[in-house]
């Protein structure tokens, strides 16, 4: 598992291995989806989602839906 820390001027850096497991490079634009666990971060690249992606997407989400009571969101 990784962990950010937000500097001073609000800006966080990526670890290079999710960088390039995302295809994330520098000027790569993000979605952020806001939910009720915390935030999913998706970058919008032209790169085809692959098959390993779209299980732990799906995998989370079902966790996302399983714990909506036990994180209310505020």
């Amino acid at each position: 598992m990784s962990s950010l820390t937000v500097k001073p001027n609000l800006e966080v850096n990526l670890p290079a291995e999710l960088c390039r497991r995302y295809g994330i490079a520098p000027e790569t634009s993000l979605r952020i989806i806001e939910t009720r666990t915390g935030i999913l971060l998706v970058p919008l690249t032209s790169e085809p989602m692959d098959a390993e992606l779209a299980s732990e997407l799906e995998q989370w989400q079902q966790f996302s839906a399983e714990s909506l009571d036990a994180f209310p969101y505020e």
